[in-house]
């Protein structure tokens, strides 16, 4: 398996705790009851993230 599928795997992971929690962290930590609009733009980021690393092949 592929360093970059194993990466996209624990991302998606991340984000299923976040997801869970209510909390996300980028540079700061958003709450999903005081700043949604952060709090989803971060989640979706990290989402897509996870999401490449399915497609990128740069590890081997």
């Amino acid at each position: 398996m592929a360093l970059s599928t194993i990466l996209g795997i624990m991302l998606l992971v991340w984000v299923a705790y976040d997801l869970y929690a209510g909390e996300v962290w980028l540079h700061r930590s958003f709450k999903r009851k005081t700043e949604p609009v952060g709090y989803w733009l971060t989640i979706c980021g990290w989402f897509l993230v996870a999401l490449s690393s399915f497609f990128w092949s740069g590890f081997s």
